[in-house]
């Protein structure tokens, strides 16, 4: 589950920033485009951080999110 939820934060956050150019404040639940304040480098700048945490595959079957 760790692996899946951080693939798809990272995945929906980069994807925005590809369609738009913009770090967004929220992003849509149902669709993940990126929505009201754009420029945002709140919780989205933990994604940079998210995609340097070592993965957990092999570590004995733990969800560790």
């Amino acid at each position: 589950m760790y692996t899946k939820l951080r693939k798809n934060l990272v995945e929906t956050v980069f994807s925005s920033w590809q369609e738009t150019g913009f770090a967004w404040e929220q992003y849509n639940p149902e669709t993940g485009a990126g929505q009201r304040t754009q420029h945002f480098t709140g919780w989205t700048s933990l994604v940079v951080k998210i995609m340097c945490m070592p993965e957990l595959e092999g570590k004995g079957g733990h969800d560790e999110l």
